[in-house]
């Protein structure tokens, strides 16, 4: 194979040719049974296996046609790609809401489940919000806006001795619940199962990552004027752990401002 060509030569022909690729993965296959297999002609199995061999994807075997090394590497990546690509697609809608700097990991967007504000139900995505926390033993949580039905139902659960919390909130944000909610903030934080910092920063999204009966995260996204388009959400280890992550990066920078 040359290489003079670059990667892009070799990334085109394991597009064009990924059917193939994906026919061979779970073993040799005789070359006169890819047509069949694949449902093309035996000109273009013979075009296809002409190519894949210039770029050392497959090689002749006994048994017959077979991915080598490196075809198994791109095969597996391609699928990767797709995967992903797919994950993309479906939450697009709400991805396209964020702000271009808002960092999220494929984790969180691998085979999630996303919940939108319709237009009949503008706060349907606040039910989901609301069996997460329910749920939950402990709730770690960053928001750049205050809904009241996240001030009742944060209060309600702490007081009732049965959650703890930690949120990160955005300054205005802590100025608003001590103007508009200061006695139930008080009571909450009072009862030692609420700790708030605050931060002058603009957060691209709101986050919140429970554990309990069931651990999850969720990115709650909202448009440039505050309003809730919707949930992102999932429940894979590798999903959860990173919203650990995003949340801590950001109490360590935060300032606390009440409970322990």
């Amino acid at each position: 194979m040359s290489d003079e060509s670059g990667p892009e030569a070799l990334i085109s022909t394991v597009v064009k040719r990924a059917g193939f690729l994906a026919a061979l993965s779970s073993g040799p296959i005789p070359k006169h049974h890819l047509g069949d297999e694949l449902g093309v002609s035996r000109s273009t199995v013979y075009k296809a296996v002409r190519e894949l061999h210039e770029y050392d994807l497959v090689e002749r075997t006994d048994d017959g046609l077979a991915l080598t090394v490196v075809g198994r590497i791109l095969a597996s990546e391609y699928d990767s790609f797709r995967a992903t690509a797919e994950d993309v697609r479906r939450t697009r809608q709400l991805l396209s809401a964020l702000p271009s700097e808002a960092e999220l990991s494929t984790a969180l967007l691998d085979d999630a489940r996303t919940v939108f504000a319709e237009r009949h139900a503008p706060n349907y995505p606040i039910r989901s919000f609301r069996e997460m926390v329910d749920s939950a033993d402990v709730v770690r949580g960053i928001s750049p806006v205050a809904l009241p039905q996240y001030v009742e139902l944060f209060h309600d659960r702490v007081i009732d001795g049965n959650m703890t919390a930690e949120l990160v909130l955005e300054r205005p944000v802590v100025e608003y619940l001590v103007t508009d909610y200061g006695a139930q903030l008080n009571e909450a934080l009072d009862s030692d199962q609420l700790s708030i910092w605050e931060m002058d920063a603009t957060f691209p999204y709101g986050l919140i990552v429970v554990e309990g009966a069931h651990d999850g995260v969720s990115v709650v996204v909202y448009d440039e004027r505050g309003e809730l388009r919707g949930i992102i959400a999932n429940d894979t280890p590798a999903s959860v752990e990173w919203g650990k992550d995003v949340f801590e990066s950001y109490r360590e920078r935060a300032t606390l401002v009440g409970g322990r």
